[in-house]
Parts: structure tokens; sequence; C-alpha cells
């Protein structure tokens, strides 16, 4: 990844591993969010932008698209 701490780099290859074997069915869904310690409606959330953007397309990142600009708070 480059430029990251190398924790970070762990973490982030860690849950890229979740989340493709959830996606491949060797884990459901519901036991892939309890490994990253998330709610499972999150885990939906994210399952769903996997289903519609692929892996790629459907960074965690970046905030909601719902949240106020920085200058209107």
């Amino acid at each position: 990844m480059g430029g990251y701490p190398e924790a970070a780099e762990q973490r982030a290859m860690t849950m890229q591993e979740v989340i493709l074997r959830a996606m491949s069915g060797k884990i459901s869904w519901l036991d892939a969010a309890e490994i990253l310690r998330i709610r499972p409606r999150t885990m939906r959330r994210w399952r769903w932008r996997y289903e519609v953007y692929g892996f790629d397309g459907a960074s965690t990142t970046g905030g909601s698209e719902r949240r106020a600009p920085v200058g209107c708070r």
C-alpha cells in the first residue's frame, strides 16, 4: 500500500481478506461483521456496496454523502 503505518496496512489486509471470504461464501456476512467488530447493519451496507460497485469501487472511507460541508457547521 505504501505510505501507511505497518499496522494500518495489516488491518486493511485483514479487512480485505474477511470481506473476500464473505463474498465467496466461505463465511457468513454476520460472521464477517463479528470478526471485524462492526454492527450487522454496517456489514449489510458494505455488502450492498460490494454487490453494486465491486470490491474496488466500494471504499469504506470518505464519509457520508449526507454529511454537511465543513463550512456549514
